[in-house]
């Protein structure tokens, strides 16, 4: 198990420095669950005399019993610590183990405010909220942490290729869509997210996993990432008429993921700036249009494309405002 030395990101590091915090506590909880377990559960057990004069609960037992689980609970402590030791020395290999503290910190917490709510014990209590804090806190940094550099995990990157491919379909607006370029938006995607705050980055995540659930709340049978593109085409432009501001301001967010990378073609060694090849250029004039539409249709600029990007090309011939493109149109 040997140190990890390449370079984390920030959500990792912050993550990297919660599992040592979590070595150490497991680590000191060893011996005084052990030794002091049972005057600790006592002492817990006496918090309602102390601050509000209530009688006191019944004192922890003692035997065979009581030690046989205390044992237990310390073995499952020493798990933990070597747990999130090796998490500590290696995230990104060993990151995923979390999810057995997570399950081990999930059940406690659930069976402590059961037990709180059956007999009211302020022990349980405190309990559930010591290990559902350890839970939240542990999820939340995992989260943030487990994309590691690509800064979207396979899932989240799946809905993004499904809205791109929603947005820019191929043959619609453009010969080539989403899809024929997929790889190289989605890694540009990346680097725009690598340049802004980790809140900004988390709320795209959230943007993602929101936007891929709201189908099923909106009558439709899946997911938005499993529908079909008919399906899909019609959810997003419910979603940019909604009357509630955040869900366009969301819309309009994940477009600008799709269509800035998709319109951000590379140029081509030796190539000049104003010859550069769009992806999603006319590979031909059609037949029978007249030498003014085939000249300005040899100058189209992305930036007449930007506004029609997501739009069908049906839609579009006899629905653009851009002169150029009106009369490219009008010319078919």
């Amino acid at each position: 198990m040997g140190v990890q030395v390449e370079h984390l990101t920030a959500a990792e590091q912050r993550f990297r420095i919660w599992m040592w915090l979590s070595v150490a506590m497991y680590a000191a909880g060893l011996p005084l669950f052990l030794l002091l377990g049972r005057q600790l559960a006592a002492f817990l057990g006496g918090l309602p005399e102390t601050l509000t004069q209530s009688p006191p609960w019944p004192l922890v037992g003692a035997g065979m019993e009581v030690r046989f689980w205390q044992v237990l609970g310390v073995s499952l402590m020493a798990i933990l610590a070597l747990l999130c030791l090796y998490i500590a020395r290696d995230v990104r290999r060993y990151g995923p183990l979390i999810a057995a503290l997570l399950a081990a910190k999930l059940t406690s917490t659930v069976c402590y405010a059961g037990f709180f709510l059956a007999d009211g014990n302020w022990a349980y209590l405190v309990g559930a909220l010591t290990d559902g804090a350890i839970f939240l806190i542990s999820l939340a940094l995992w989260y943030l942490a487990s994309p590691a550099d690509r800064f979207l995990d396979d899932y989240e990157t799946a809905v993004l290729a499904a809205v791109g491919d929603t947005l820019l379909p191929r043959g619609g607006a453009f010969p080539e869509g989403y899809v024929d370029a997929r790889e190289r938006c989605l890694e540009e995607a990346r680097q725009l997210l690598a340049v802004q705050p980790g809140s900004d980055v988390f709320l795209t995540r959230l943007m993602l996993r929101l936007v891929d659930a709201l189908p099923l709340a909106m009558g439709y049978c899946g997911r938005f990432s499993r529908l079909k593109p008919a399906s899909r085409t019609a959810f997003f432009e419910r979603l940019e008429s909604c009357r509630f501001g955040l869900i366009r301001i969301m819309a309009t967010g994940l477009k600008l993921y799709v269509v800035t990378p998709f319109f951000n073609a590379p140029m081509a060694d030796g190539q000049a700036p104003g010859e550069r090849e769009y992806p999603c250029r006319p590979h031909a004039t059609p037949p029978g249009w007249s030498s003014s539409a085939r000249a300005r249709a040899a100058r189209w600029r992305p930036r007449s494309w930007r506004a029609q990007a997501w739009k069908p090309w049906s839609s579009n011939r006899g629905n653009t405002t851009d002169p150029e493109t009106t009369e490219i149109f009008s010319a078919a």
